[in-house]
């Protein structure tokens, strides 16, 4: 709605960030085409490598409080800034070489009278040398889910399942979940895609119809949004759920998610969405599911995060029920995608 109002104010610069987050595949791809069409300049935040590459012609990347600017779509970035970041790594250690060649230099030679003036002579020019410094290296993620014990066969069975609240989202449905099935569920905004999800987790009841939950199970769940109390650290939000678990412990996990000592010493409300979003995916990791319940994932994570993730849901051995709007994060690895605009009552 937001959004809407402000595109209908015709405004002569639009700074939007992170648009496309929460919004269904429908909707990013007519926002896609508004940007693409837009007469006038627009800014934008975004971590939708897809989204990016199909509307921006100039990327500023921040990186170590240094603001760049690379010309073309996001993959002629990602290729630019690669060959620039390995340059510069060559440069700083061929300037290291150099460095350690004039200290030996100076060492062996400025307590010799022939070769003193020589010594002083290359001690003034390191002196002099503008040092480059070190390329530092992004830290990257790693994630990874421990499974539970194997449970029944069948996850859950709905029979004449009508989702809702006062009023039915959809018609009565009969599905399963069979153990180690990986699916997708797609559909526009509106429509009860977490309603889905929380009616299988028993935070809702349904309008009517049965649901048969399987036994074993063992279900972790990543909320679309959460909001730990203001004053909670990073590293409280994680010790509270585990107690059990030493200092040091919960730094470790934390940091393996790619938070550095600062997001994990910082209060919740003050992280980055991402930072936020890496802890509370650590949290999830330190305990065995054999079901992971994941609602929008992906929302205000990095590129880099996003494919570790991919890559840890790809591994991850037991069952997933997942929703996203971004289709090639969970390309190649769900076994299923249900589309829930099949099973509506609205007109879509």
């Amino acid at each position: 709605m937001l959004l809407t109002k402000l595109l209908l104010e015709k405004p002569t610069i639009l700074l939007l960030d992170e648009p496309t987050n929460y919004l269904d595949v429908e909707h990013i791809q007519w926002l896609q085409n508004y940007l693409q069409n837009y007469e006038n300049a627009f800014i934008l935040i975004s971590h939708d490598m897809e989204f990016l590459n199909s509307v921006v012609n100039v990327i500023y990347h921040i990186e170590q409080a240094v603001l760049t600017r690379y010309t073309g779509d996001y993959h002629q970035f990602q290729a630019a800034y690669e060959v620039k970041k390995a340059q510069a790594a060559k440069a700083y250690e061929r300037q290291q070489q150099e460095i350690e060649r004039m200290e030996d230099f100076i060492q062996r030679n400025k307590a010799r009278v022939a070769t003193r003036g020589m010594a002083n002579s290359r001690a003034k020019r390191l002196e002099k040398m503008e040092i480059l410094e070190k390329p530092k290296e992004y830290i990257k993620p790693t994630f990874g889910f421990k499974e539970g014990r194997t449970p029944s066969r069948f996850i859950v069975e709905a029979f004449g399942l009508q989702l809702g609240y006062d009023e039915p989202l959809t018609r009565p449905v009969d599905f399963q979940i069979e153990r180690n099935k990986k699916i997708a569920i797609r559909g526009v905004n509106g429509l009860g895609k977490t309603t889905l999800l929380k009616t299988i987790l028993g935070l809702l009841k349904p309008v009517s119809g049965e649901l048969v939950k399987g036994e074993f199970l063992q279900v972790g769940y990543f909320a679309q949004e959460d909001t730990p109390s203001n004053s909670e650290t990073a590293l409280d939000y994680i010790w509270n759920e585990y107690p059990a678990m030493t200092n040091a412990e919960v730094r470790a996990a934390l940091a393996r998610c790619g938070l550095t000592n600062e997001h994990i010493t910082s209060q919740m409300r003050v992280l980055s969405g991402g930072e936020n979003a890496k802890v509370r995916l650590c949290k999830l990791m330190q305990n065995k599911y054999n079901v992971l319940v994941l609602d929008e994932p992906t929302n205000h994570l990095d590129v880099y995060a996003k494919e570790e993730l991919s890559r840890a849901l790809r591994d991850f051995k037991g069952t997933i029920v997942l929703v996203s709007h971004e289709p090639e994060f969970y390309q190649g690895w769900v076994t299923d995608i249900w589309n829930i605009e099949d099973w509506t009552t609205k007109i879509v």
